[in-house]
């Protein structure tokens, strides 16, 4: 009976199949945790932020606040709102400049400071914030300040001072900023 071969059963035949399927699917189930695990401790991209610029109606008589979206970093509410007043004063894109927005923030107005204590922003800038303008622009820029510092979670209300020292007023007719500002009901006009 030499030439005659004999097969084992069909269940034990089987074995070797299923065992390399079972170390598959333990593989697949495997690499899908690790994945799920990094996907969950990597550092999140930049999140927008968002920055208030103004637009003016079609006559330049009557304006308004705009919001536009800046990447920053996926980092605390302190970096974050940095970031973000950093972008208002650098002022607005060539192309949010042809659909019409502006700053009324005066160039060469930088941040010297920012931190948040007790829900409120204390905001420090220099003094060319203060320069030119009537009280519609100075209106503007205080708002846009105060709408892009409170959009963080934690900050109800912003004290805008300028070179490390607190303003009564801005402009000659006395934009008062001698107290937290807080966001209106409505976004004002001016």
């Amino acid at each position: 009976m030499g030439g005659v071969r004999r097969h084992p059963p069909a269940h034990r035949r089987d074995r070797g199949g299923r065992r390399a399927i079972g170390v598959g699917l333990l593989a697949v189930a495997a690499l899908s945790a690790v994945a799920v695990l990094v996907l969950r401790l990597a550092p999140v991209g930049p999140r927008p932020v968002e920055v208030f610029f103004v637009q003016y109606d079609p006559a330049g008589h009557s304006g308004t606040l705009v919001e536009v979206n800046r990447a920053a970093p996926p980092a605390g509410a302190s970096v974050r709102l940095e970031e973000a007043l950093r972008a208002l004063l650098a002022g607005p894109t060539p192309e949010e400049q042809r659909r019409g927005l502006r700053s009324e923030i005066p160039d060469g107005t930088a941040l010297r400071t920012v931190r948040i204590q007790r829900g409120v922003a204390a905001v420090d800038l220099t003094g060319a914030f203060a320069h030119g303008g009537g009280s519609s622009s100075i209106l503007a820029r205080v708002w846009q300040i105060v709408y892009t510092t409170t959009q963080f979670r934690g900050v109800s209300a912003v004290q805008i001072t300028l070179d490390g020292q607190h303003v009564k007023a801005l402009g000659g007719e006395g934009v008062v900023i001698d107290a937290p500002l807080r966001r209106p009901a409505t976004v004002p006009r001016f």
